[in-house]
């Protein structure tokens, strides 16, 4: 037991290598490197078997453990790409404002520096919160049977949420200004306009994902695609590379300082991102930017250090969860966790003690939490001091033709095609104010239609 749990952490050691990767390389997801370390997983498992005495079952969990790493290593790593260069995933696109307005001010590290304690405290969460969830879920409670009762209504729910919860106000009226010029003005009507506005994001969304979802994707190279990653590379990660360019982003010098962490504010921060992420955890199609919607609305004008705190808690609960989802509901909720399943033999958690499997690939999550803790603050710094000498539109144009070739790559003439769509629908939000988490309708609807 003692050689499976060595190398149970040799595979999050190298995990954690590939989640800084994905976390700071906008446009490659976790679940890139979760399809190909699939691929390669009979390959891997013979090498191991040919250097050791492992069995085909414990080398394969070497592999899940590997993945499990990625995904919660990604989740720290994710957000300095967000708060430096304006280019985040759908998990972290609502950071970009509170994120974006700290960097201008010269507080860049301290918004890298919450979001790891957001992210650190959520797992910590998380560990205290799997045995109850383990009762509430299964016996004796049997909250999920009631839950796929109502899984389409809840989904529903959260789509009227998100769309009537829009901040949004359009001006409509002409006024004359000081210099006689006429000028738009809001008026009584402006928010009902904002909440239409955000449908139409949200429908362009949902044509575009069920389109794209049903294309035929495939890679000239022979490597694994999926929809998903020009889908959201273009929805959020292209589009506001392009949008900060077109506003003239600059970065000034930055103050490599933690600050003061207000307890108070953190920890309850830190339990509303945990808990809606958790639950977001169990729900399919969901996502961590909808579930900080959800969870902001209960937070009264939240500060942005609030919002940074609550959006991280809520990306690495829901990285978190989604394993304990695994064994609990012997559902995949993302696709990392899809991987793993088809890694790993997986029993359902009814006894009182969680399967050794969950246990190993718990150690995998926590060791690559702590190491994603104390990278996010060290790569944090470094880039801090770095970012203000880079010219940030060359850069920004880097990334750019980077994610394309990756688009290429991966999924071929179909998925530079749906880049550019997502790339151009993805500009809606910054350009019109309305909120981006909108744009989730890519995925939402096609699972309440498939679950329907």
């Amino acid at each position: 037991m003692i050689e499976t749990i060595l190398l149970v952490v040799l595979g999050a050691l190298i995990g954690t290598l590939f989640g800084v990767v994905t976390g700071l390389i906008p446009g490659l997801h976790v679940n890139n490197v979760a399809i190909v370390l699939l691929g390669l997983s009979p390959l891997f498992s013979e090498l191991l078997r040919s250097i050791t005495s492992l069995t085909p079952g414990i080398a394969m969990l070497i592999i899940a453990s590997a993945i499990v790493a990625t995904s919660m290593a990604h989740t720290f790593l994710d957000f300095i790409p967000s708060t430096f260069l304006g280019a985040p995933e759908a998990e972290t696109a609502l950071s970009v404002l509170p994120a974006h307005g700290m960097l201008l001010e010269g507080n860049g590290y301290r918004a890298v520096f919450l979001s790891a304690v957001g992210s650190f405290g959520a797992i910590v969460a998380g560990c205290m919160l799997m045995v109850p969830y383990r009762m509430l879920v299964n016996e004796p409670i049997n909250g999920y049977a009631l839950l796929k009762e109502i899984m389409v209504w809840v989904l529903m729910g959260v789509v009227v949420l998100m769309l009537v919860t829009e901040t949004k106000k359009v001006p409509y009226r002409f006024s004359r200004g000081e210099d006689n010029k006429l000028v738009w003005k809001e008026g009584r009507f402006s928010g009902v306009l904002g909440v239409v506005g955000a449908f139409c994001l949200f429908l362009v969304a949902v044509i575009l994902g069920t389109i794209a979802l049903d294309l035929q994707i495939s890679s000239p190279l022979g490597l694994p695609s999926t929809a998903l990653f020009p889908l959201l590379s273009g929805l959020f990660g292209t589009s506001t590379l392009l949008e900060s360019l077109r506003g003239g982003a600059s970065v000034p010098e930055q103050k490599v300082e933690r600050g003061t962490l207000d307890v108070k504010e953190a920890a309850t921060s830190i339990a509303t991102g945990g808990v809606a992420g958790s639950v977001v955890g169990f729900l399919p199609g969901m996502s961590g930017g909808v579930a900080t919607v959800i969870a902001m609305i209960f937070r009264k004008d939240p500060k942005p250090s609030s919002v940074i705190l609550t959006l991280s808690a809520i990306n690495t609960a829901n990285s978190f969860f989604v394993l304990g989802a695994l064994f609990l509901i012997l559902r995949p909720r993302s696709g990392a966790a899809i991987v793993v399943n088809e890694l790993v033999e997986v029993n359902e958690w009814s006894a009182a003690l969680p399967p050794s499997e969950l246990v190993l690939l718990m150690i995998a999550a926590l060791l690559a939490s702590c190491l994603g803790f104390f990278l996010t603050l060290l790569l944090g710094g470094r880039l801090a001091n770095v970012m203000p000498r880079i010219p940030y539109d060359k850069l920004a144009w880097g990334i750019i033709i980077f994610i394309t070739i990756m688009v290429i790559a991966f999924t071929g003439p179909l998925g530079l095609l749906v880049l550019i769509v997502s790339t151009s629908i993805g500009m809606i939000a910054p350009l019109t104010g309305i909120r981006r988490s909108h744009a989730m309708g890519v995925l939402l609807l096609p699972v309440i239609l498939m679950i329907w």
